[in-house]
């Protein structure tokens, strides 16, 4: 049986990849018999029309660690990053694995597109997302299953511009090509692989947060928390919610009196703990 990497290696991480025409490259894209045979392809077009300095392909399962499908990226110490948070800590808080959650059919982003709008202002931003040195994404979603979304995502590295609008409208238009059979292939990828280790979502984690005196959080006070971690600021809280601000206000109040903190950035300190 073949073995589905979780958070692993899926090939071609440090290879320079072929040059080929776009179509040409959507061609070999569209008879590839396997994931292992579509990834030199899918690196080379995306490197061949938009210079980045990642590619990954990644499957979020509802209540389970991300599956790792491929990952491209050349650095070695972003390689590493990647490989050491993101299936621990990453995921929980990537706004694309968030939006993963509601994606119905397929669509294509750009990161500031759906992040939230205090996201460079979030502990993620500077503790993991600084870290992998990635300064820009483009990404595209299909859902698989009623419990499974395949992600595409390109990245833009420290000291290299960030996509322009010309960039992002033909990744708009190149994802309808590709991600039809990548979906496919991942979905025959899954069906020869293991089942991946349960992983919490953020509120379940806040929901099971402890004081000394064995008090716990609400799940509306756990759901508040998650959407701070995340980066979202109080209004922003509320519209997600459909509770008033004064009300957010109030669920900030009482988590922060009973986790006995008083900065956004002591709640990431507890999910780095609580994992």
């Amino acid at each position: 049986m073949v073995q589905v990497p979780w958070c692993k290696s899926g090939g071609a991480s440090r290879e320079a990849p072929m040059k080929h025409d776009t179509y040409d490259l959507l061609g070999r894209i569209a008879v590839a018999g396997k994931l292992k045979d579509a990834e030199p392809h899918l690196v080379a077009m995306s490197v061949h029309e938009f210079t980045p300095q990642s590619v990954l392909a990644i499957v979020y399962r509802e209540g389970r660690r991300p599956e790792i499908g491929f990952r491209w990226i050349p650095d070695d110490h972003l390689r590493k990053t990647f490989d050491t948070y993101y299936c621990e800590v990453g995921h929980l808080l990537d706004p694309f694995a968030q939006r993963a959650r509601s994606e119905q059919g397929a669509s294509a982003f750009r990161l500031a597109e759906i992040a939230p709008d205090r996201f460079e202002a979030s502990d993620y931003f500077a503790n993991y997302f600084q870290s992998t040195g990635m300064v820009d994404e483009l990404g595209a979603l299909r859902r698989l299953t009623p419990r499974s979304v395949v992600h595409f995502s390109i990245g833009r590295n420290a000291g290299y511009p960030k996509f322009t609008a010309r960039d992002v409208r033909r990744f708009k238009q190149l994802h309808v090509a590709f991600m039809p059979k990548l979906a496919e292939l991942m979905v025959a990828k899954q069906a020869d692989g293991d089942e991946p280790q349960r992983t919490p979502d953020l509120v379940e984690i806040f929901s099971r947060l402890r004081t000394d005196e064995g008090q716990a959080l609400s799940h509306r006070e756990a759901q508040v928390a998650a959407l701070i971690t995340q980066g979202h600021s109080s209004r922003s809280i509320a519209y997600n919610l459909e509770i008033s601000v004064h009300t957010v206000k109030v669920h900030r109040r009482n988590l922060y009196r009973k986790l006995e903190i008083s900065a956004q950035n002591e709640l990431f300190g507890l999910i780095i703990d609580a994992l």
